[in-house]
């Protein structure tokens, strides 16, 4: 990070309220720094068995719909960070998540990582610990954690007119 403050910042998202609320909370830095927001959607590779189990139907049809999932989402979050003047770069890779989310870390050099406290997963949480305890044991350089929203709270903030 350099004297003047952030100038890229990544956003892993996976559609939960609190990296929503990271996403809002990154673009707020974005304009007050100048930085550059990068957009990370990682599909969790290490639930495809499971998933297609459950839902019967096979891994690289599941695969694809979850890559689509995140490219939509992808699309609309960088569609926002535009509305607000920010600079928006959307990133869709495939692995383990907090590998994932370090690597792309410190090959793009970010300055920061703004994460939410927890993903879909909510509080069921495996004995290895969640995403964003990984990534803060693993991280070099800072990182926010960000809580959901109060409930009520739209996705975005409202723009005052005038």
């Amino acid at each position: 990070m350099s004297m003047r403050g952030f100038r890229k910042i990544l956003v892993p998202i996976d559609g939960s309220a609190a990296s929503l609320e990271a996403h809002r909370l990154a673009l707020d830095l974005g304009t007050t720094y100048g930085a550059e927001v990068i957009l990370l959607y990682v599909v969790d590779s290490s639930a495809l068995a499971e998933l297609s189990r459950l839902s019967g139907q096979e891994q690289p049809r599941l695969l694809y719909d979850m890559e689509e999932s995140g490219k939509r989402m992808l699309t609309t979050l960088s569609h926002e960070a535009q509305h607000r003047g920010v600079m928006a770069t959307p990133d869709l890779r495939t692995g383990m998540p907090d590998e994932i989310i370090m690597s792309e870390a410190e090959r793009l050099r970010v300055d920061l990582i703004v994460m939410g406290k927890m993903g879909r997963k909510g509080h069921r949480r495996s004995m290895l610990g969640s995403v964003t305890e990984r990534v803060l044991e693993a991280a070099d350089m800072p990182v926010l954690v960000v809580s959901p929203a109060p409930t009520g709270t739209p996705p975005f903030p409202e723009k005052s007119a005038g």
